[in-house]
């Protein structure tokens, strides 16, 4: 079985693309399922196989621990690794080639507990892979792309899984926003060029060094804008996704080749 896990701060679009990829995943005939990690969702875009909230209620543990809203995720987030049992049994039952795990809206409760590092250790199957959203709004500036490439750095730091970052809802940039984003990812240099053309002060030396170290630890080769709204380029990600399963190998089923 092979694991990926969604993680990108709130609003960045979690849900939609694991339904996005779920539906290109399951039109190429490829057995996935969906994990939902989130125990406080309301409304999902797709019907998960696997749902914590089956197990764990928000309101019930708001009840019990007279917690609020936010306590009562906190706990409900914690208690995830208690009911792993049954989630691991679940995920047998269902045995799927792809396992996409859908994570809390509130990208901390995840990846800045200990509780969603060992959930992440009790889930995951034989090869794992994370990926990271970027919302695109935030990115379109050199300053704030920098800001969401030491967000998913420090992800990376927590878990320590091969690591894709995507930029995602790209369908509301301009052609050459989009462009501009590109150049940046690709050239150190002009993102320097960038960030001295629109920052100023200390904080712009702040970024320049922090773009630095993100090039030296060859950051940017794996990132890249999508659009779950649009299909775009949700190709280019399950082929990345490949190179971290199978070294890019086509996806073997039951003796059927899916290219």
């Amino acid at each position: 079985m092979y694991t990926t896990f969604l993680v990108g701060t709130a609003g960045s679009g979690k849900s939609f693309l694991t339904a996005t990829l779920v539906h290109y995943l399951q039109t190429n005939e490829i057995d996935v399922r969906t994990l939902n990690l989130d125990p406080g969702v309301l409304h999902l875009p797709y019907a998960p196989d696997i749902d914590v909230r089956d197990s764990i209620s928000i309101d019930e543990i708001m009840t019990e621990f007279e917690l609020g809203p936010n306590g009562g995720l906190v706990a409900a987030v914690d208690l995830i690794t208690a009911q792993s049992g049954e989630i691991i049994q679940e995920i047998n039952e269902f045995s799927p080639d792809i396992l996409l795990i859908d994570t809390p809206g509130q990208m901390e409760l995840f990846a800045f507990r200990p509780t969603g590092v060992l959930a992440a250790t009790q889930f995951g199957g034989e090869k794992n892979a994370l990926v990271y959203l970027m919302d695109a709004n935030l990115c379109k500036t050199p300053y704030g792309l920098i800001n969401s490439m030491i967000l998913s750095l420090s992800v990376q730091m927590r878990f320590f899984f091969p690591q894709l970052n995507i930029i995602t809802k790209s369908d509301l940039l301009t052609h050459e926003k989009e462009e501009e984003l590109q150049t940046w990812i690709e050239d150190i240099y002009l993102l320097e060029d960038a960030v001295n053309n629109t920052v100023k002060g200390e904080p712009r030396e702040l970024a320049i060094k922090l773009a630095r170290t993100i090039d030296d630890l060859q950051l940017f080769p794996e990132t890249f804008p999508i659009s779950a709204k649009e299909n775009y380029h949700i190709d280019t990600l399950y082929g990345k996704l490949q190179l971290i399963w199978q070294s890019g190998e086509d996806f073997q089923v039951d003796d059927r080749v899916i290219r």
